[in-house]
This record gives C-alpha cells, sequence and structure tokens, in this order.
C-alpha cells in the first residue's frame, strides 16, 4: 500500500514540477555575508569540539538503535519510553566502540556522560540529543541525582554512591515536589524524623497532599530517589533535608516495604519520561542516608546546621544554569526549521516578471517575528556560558576555601533567567509553529513533540513567577544598599547611578545600533523599576513577605527588567570575547543581531522606557525605524546564521526543516511510512463503515 502510494505521487507531474522548485536557492547560502563555518566553530566550542561533535553524530547516525527515529512520531508512549530507554543504555556500546577508532574522544565522552550532567555544546549532550532527541527516564538520574550527590554529599557518602550510579547499579531521582506543594520548600509535608535509639530516619507521608508527584523516571525507572524532607530531630524541626532512599528492590524492582510508588499517566508532552508519585509509609533508612556535606546529624540527634543557611542551594542553581543552556538549544532548533521553511516556501500572487511567488521570509510581518527569536537564540547561547562560568566560579570558591558569598547573586540570577530564558522559549517554539502555517502542525514538522517535550521547562525546577519574586528578593537588598549611596556588587551595581542622565543617548550622541547606549536603556529602565516598586513598598510600611504579597507584578515586572539586562550584557560581552576568533564581518552581523534583540525588546516595552522620560517621542520613532532597517539587513543572513547553529537533520527529525530545504518531497514521503496507510481500510472499516456504504444509494439524480 505504502509503494502504491509513492508511485503515484511520483507519477503525478505537477507534484515532481513542485519539488524542482523548492529547495533553497544557492543564493540564499551565498547570500550570507560572513563564513559560515567560522562562526559555527565559535559556537560549538573550538575545532576540536566540532570535529568531534561531528564523529559522534555521524556514528550515531549510522548505528540501526538509533536511525529508527524516522517513525518516532507514530510511537506509543510504551515504544517512546522503552526506545529511548534501550538508546541511553546503549550509549556504553556507543562510546566503546567510539574508542577503537578515537580513543581521545571516547575518553572525553565518558567524563561527560559519566561524570557530570550532559549540556549544550559538550560532547556528552551532543551525543545524546543527536542519538534520540527525546527525554528519557534516566535524565533526572545524570542531571539531579548525581549533581545532589556531586554538591551535597560529603567525601565519604560520595565514594560509597557515585560509582554505583556511574555504572547504573543505583539509579536515582529527585522527589521534591508534592502533590499538594511545590515551589515552596518550607511547605512540604514529608517527614524525616530522626530515632536516636535505631540512628535511623523515619520518613513518612502523612497526608494525601504529602505524595511526592512529578519527579522524572520514578514511575518504572529509578530504584532511587532523593527525598526532600523536612527534618526533625530532637523534637526540633529543622527545616527541609536531601535523604538518599531506595526505594525498590535490588532483584526484582519491587517497591519495598512500606512504599507506594508509580506513573502518573500521559502528559500534554514528555511521555517518553515515566513521571511518578512516591508515598512512605514510616519507612526507616540509616542516619547516613541524610546528605551531610553543610548539613549533619550525630548518632544521639545533636543536629549541626549548614555554614549558609542556602547552602544546598548549589544544586537547585546547577540545574536552572542548565535549564538556560537547554533553552538555546530548543531555540535554535525551532528557528533552524521555521527559517529555513520560510525560504523554501512561497506564498503570494506570482511576480508578473518571473512568475515566481514571494518566499515567506520576504514578507515583514514574518521577519520581524522570526528574525528577533534568531537573535534571542543566539543571546541564550552566550547566556548560558555566563551562566555557567559563574556557577563554575562558585563551586570553585565555596570548595577551595569555604566562601558562599557569591551564593545570593548566583541564586537570584539563576532563577531569573530559568524563569525569563525558559518562557520566551517555549512561547518562541510555537511562534515559529505559527510561521509555518498549515504544514506547522503535522507532527513530521517538528515542532509537536520540540514544544511539548519542551513546555515542562516553564514550570519544573519552580514555577516562573515565583522564581521572579526570589530575584526580586535580591534587587530590594540591592536597591536598599543602593539607597545608602554605596554600590551593589555584582550584576546590580548598575542601581547606583550618580548623575546619570535621565534622557536616553539613543539618537542624540550615539548610533541607536550603539550596544553600550542600548545596554544603558535597559539598565535604566531596570533601575527604576526596582526604585518604584522599593519606594511603594516604603511608602506603604510593608515589611518582609508583605513587601512583594503586596505589589507582586511590579516586582515580577523589575525582576524580568533586570534579567533582560544580564542576557543583553552576556550577549555584548560574549561578541567582545569572539573578536579574536572571528573576521569582522561575522562581528558585525553578531552586532546587528544584539542590536536587533535590544531594539525589538524596546519597542514591545516602549510604556516602559518612555514612561519617565528616558525615550521621547523622537527616539521612539528612531526605534523602529532602526529595527526596521536592521530586519532588511538581516535577512539575507538568515539562512546562514542558522546553518552556523551546526544542527543535524538527523537531530531537527522534521520534513520543514532539512538542510537541502526539499520540503514537499520530504512531506510527500514521510506520509507513506505511516502505520495508518498500512492498509487501504481505516480502523473499523469492516464494523462500521463496510455495513452503511454496502447498502447502496443507487446514482444520484443530477
Amino acid at each position: 500500500m505504502r509503494r502504491a502510494l509513492r508511485s503515484a505521487g511520483r507519477a503525478c507531474g505537477g507534484v515532481q514540477c513542485l519539488f524542482a522548485d523548492t529547495a533553497p536557492a544557492p543564493s540564499e547560502r551565498a547570500g550570507a555575508s560572513f563564513d559560515v563555518r567560522a562562526l559555527t566553530v565559535l559556537l560549538a566550542g573550538g575545532e576540536e569540539a566540532w570535529a568531534l561533535r561531528q564523529r559522534v553524530t555521524e556514528s550515531v547516525q549510522a548505528d540501526p538503535l538509533y536511525a529508527q527515529k524516522a517513525g518516532k512520531y507514530e510511537w506509543t508512549r510504551a515504544q517512546l519510553y522503552e526506545r529511548t530507554l534501550d538508546q541511553y543504555l546503549g550509549m556504553t556500546r556507543k562510546v566503546m566502540s567510539l574508542k577503537e577508532k578515537d580513543p581521545l574522544a571516547a575518553g572525553k565522552i565518558v567524563r561527560e556522560l559519566l561524570v557530570r550532567p550532559p549540556t549544550p555544546g559538550l560532547v556528552s549532550h551532543v551525543l545524546l540529543t543527536a542519538a534520540q532527541d527525546e527525554p528519557c527516564g534516566l535524565d533526572l538520574h545524570v542531571g539531579m541525582f548525581i549533581p545532589t550527590l556531586q554538591g551535597q554529599g560529603d567525601a565519604e557518602q560520595q565514594k560509597a554512591w557515585l560509582p554505583l550510579c556511574y555504572n547504573l547499579s543505583i539509579i536515582g531521582t529527585y522527589a521534591q515536589t508534592e502533590l499538594g506543594h511545590g515551589t515552596y520548600l518550607r511547605g512540604l509535608e514529608t517527614t524525616a524524623t530522626y530515632d536516636p535509639t535505631t540512628q535511623e530516619f523515619v520518613i513518612h507521608s502523612p497526608t494525601l497532599t504529602s505524595t511526592k508527584w512529578w519527579p522524572g523516571g520514578l514511575g518504572k525507572t529509578a530504584n532511587h530517589v532523593i527525598c526532600m524532607a523536612r527534618l526533625v530531630s530532637q523534637g526540633v524541626e529543622r527545616g527541609p533535608h536531601a535523604f538518599v532512599v531506595r526505594i525498590r528492590d535490588a532483584q526484582t524492582h519491587a517497591p519495598l516495604a512500606g512504599v507506594v510508588v508509580g506513573d502518573i499517566g500521559s502528559k500534554m508532552g514528555y511521555n517518553a519520561v515515566d513521571n511518578g508519585f512516591l508515598r512512605f509509609d514510616h519507612f526507616r533508612v540509616p542516619r547516613r542516608a541524610m546528605l551531610m556535606r553543610h548539613a549533619k546529624v550525630d548518632p544521639d540527634g545533636s543536629y549541626h546546621p549548614p555554614p549558609v543557611a542556602k547552602a544546598a542551594y548549589g544544586t537547585m542553581v546547577f540545574v536552572r544554569a542548565d535549564i538556560v543552556q537547554n533553552a538555546a538549544l530548543f531555540l535554535k532548533k525551532a528557528v533552524t526549521i521555521a527559517v529555513r521553511y520560510s525560504v523554501a516556501r512561497r506564498q503570494s500572487s506570482a511576480d508578473e516578471r518571473t512568475g515566481v511567488e514571494l518566499q515567506v521570509l520576504d514578507y515583514a510581518h514574518t521577519q520581524r517575528t522570526l528574525l528577533p527569536l534568531l537573535a534571542t537564540a543566539y543571546a541564550f547561547h552566550f547566556t548560558a556560558a555566563h551562566m555557567r562560568a559563574m556557577y563554575v566560579a562558585y563551586e570553585r570558591e565555596s570548595r577551595k576555601s569555604g566562601d558562599f558569598s557569591a551564593l545570593p547573586e548566583l541564586h537570584a540570577t539563576s532563577s531569573g533567567l530559568k524563569a525569563l530564558c525558559s518562557s520566551r522559549t517555549k512561547d518562541g517554539i510555537e511562534a515559529c509553529r505559527l510561521e509555518c502555517g498549515g504544514h506547522g502542525f503535522m507532527a513530521s514538522a517538528g515542532f509537536t513533540g520540540t514544544l511539548g517535550n519542551y513546555a515542562p521547562n516553564v514550570t519544573y525546577e519552580g514555577e516562573n513567577n515565583v522564581l521572579l519574586l526570589q530575584t526580586a528578593r535580591y534587587l530590594l537588598k540591592a536597591a536598599a544598599t543602593a539607597a545608602k549611596g554605596a554600590t551593589p556588587t555584582g550584576g546590580a551595581a548598575y542601581m547606583q547611578r550618580r548623575g546619570a542622565p535621565l534622557r536616553s543617548p539613543l539618537g542624540a550622541t550615539a548610533d541607536p545600533r550603539d550596544a553600550a547606549a542600548l545596554l544603558d536603556a535597559y539598565r535604566h529602565r531596570a533601575a527604576r523599576l526596582v526604585a518604584e516598586a522599593a519606594s511603594a513598598a516604603q511608602e506603604s510600611g510593608a515589611r518582609g513577605e508583605d513587601t512583594f504579597a503586596r505589589d507582586q507584578l511590579a516586582w515580577i515586572k523589575a525582576a524580568k527588567a533586570h534579567c533582560a539586562c544580564v542576557v543583553l550584557l552576556a550577549f555584548t560581552d560574549g561578541i567582545a570575547q569572539a573578536a579574536a576568533q572571528l573576521a569582522p564581518p561575522a562581528l558585525a552581523v553578531l552586532r546587528r543581531l544584539a542590536a536587533l534583540l535590544a531594539l525589538s525588546g524596546i519597542d514591545e516595552e516602549m510604556g516602559d522606557f518612555v514612561e519617565d522620560g528616558h525615550l521621547d517621542a523622537a527616539q521612539a520613532r528612531l526605534v523602529r525605524l532602526t529595527l526596521r532597517q536592521l530586519l532588511f539587513e538581516l535577512r539575507p543572513e538568515a539562512v546562514g546564521l542558522v546553518d552556523a547553529f551546526g544542527l543535524s537533520d538527523f537531530f531537527l527529525n522534521s520534513t520543514l526543516g532539512a538542510h537541502d530545504g526539499d520540503v514537499y518531497t520530504r512531506l510527500f514521503d514521510a506520509v507513506q511510512d505511516m502505520p495508518f496507510n498500512e492498509k487501504r481500510t481505516g480502523p473499523g472499516y469492516e464494523r462500521l463503515l463496510q455495513p452503511r456504504l454496502a447498502k447502496g444509494f443507487g446514482k444520484p439524480k443530477l
């Protein structure tokens, strides 16, 4: 049946003619003014990293275990779970086969894959995502369970548990969120009460709402969890702490006595992952099951608090930094598909001279949607590097000298960037889909799975508005410092602006594309929004949490403005650091992208910039004129800029976004192989349709 459909389609002269005209003309790529490969190498992390990434991708594509992903969009949930798990476990074999050809590369992969969670730009991440492009029941084992042991376990605990985690004798997940409680850690109901007579903790779920709910890999995969529970010792509650708990039998995988565990069912997406539920009935674990790098409980129950109250937040910071990196990757994927399709697709009345319809990307409204998203993807790439560098510096200092002074800013920045980047990426994926019209709704286009699998980022690891309020708490302290005439430390130093002119230099003393002038405008807005929110709180007499409860909207807006400053600064700093590696044409294009990001943000939030006179009407008009000019200048660069992401067709797995732009051939071929087209008739035909059709109604009377 499939062969017959394909042959019929190929025999149609009209279809064949359409195929011939749809691939992007060579001029689309030739139109780029910069060396695409040089930019690709920069984004990949250097020549060696890019070469390794290509070798790994080629190796994975040639493996039958991974090559079956072409039919992924038709898999059931059980198939998704089993096949992605099979692919993940096949990584060990894949690394060993690669080792025979490239020992150095294999060594790097092993270190990255087993010793730390995968992150975009690192070879382990490339290996995993190129192989399956699908979340897996082992993701939290690698992404949270192991990092928590590394960050919160003492030396003895790490020595005991980590080797077993690396060889998958232990498979873990992170059980924090409860049925009735999420971001608010102090509200968690699960308890861990210390019993000095047996030197054990008794972990208990006292209510229905204390049921752990959502941990990935919990439903069917993990045999251990890191359970966040309220510690009680010597009759005193000590707040939430982390405990390593075995929940399933090592041989049978059956739940242990006192443990109730299972899967929470299908979701809107993310269905390769077995998100689960977990309840404890007075379940006992040894004293040393509590992670004790920071806080400790002695055999007699004496409690030793951590040196810094929020020292254990390091793992959360790591995960949120990782989410920023994932935001960059997912947005790159969506923009690549949309840009390539929008130059292959033609839509309008044919030009009288050429007889050719207009490319979709030549429409100004399409450019206004896609090109700022392209700029955002680049900005998030450099922001992820900035966030990672902050985390590495903090981790190094805290381990070396016990210096936790960078933690407040790191926590605030990672919280706000997680919120900003995940929201914009989720919305950006959908915007890219919409720009692809009806074909974007096809599963084979790649957006459905991408959006469904990415959307949970907006809510896990903290609901975004709650996280923005955590950033706001940091900003309130910075505003108080500035009000005393001192300069806040770190990324909030701009709040101390003595003698700063109110009116923006945009269009006055500087080019409206000038990076310094644009960053000044963003900082002015953020400083004003923070100062106004702080002033309103002071006038009302609100203190503590009442400050945020009274005017949450203003504080959330201020936090978003601050995070926009961080993103723009990270982008411009990243471009400056790339100056030694890129030729002037590539740097010029990146600077245009940074200006486009900044000016499109001003255009979308114009009220914030004109409210106190920082921009006047003439400057606002200049912003829009410059924005339109940048869209015009960047249009020829668009395909080159998405090519520079270096995302393979195998990774994209999209009929619309392939490198050759042969959209309609790929769409037509993809549907021939669907299970639904295996038979001439549909399910239930004999029972439902055939009896009705067999009755016959004669020929219609015309």
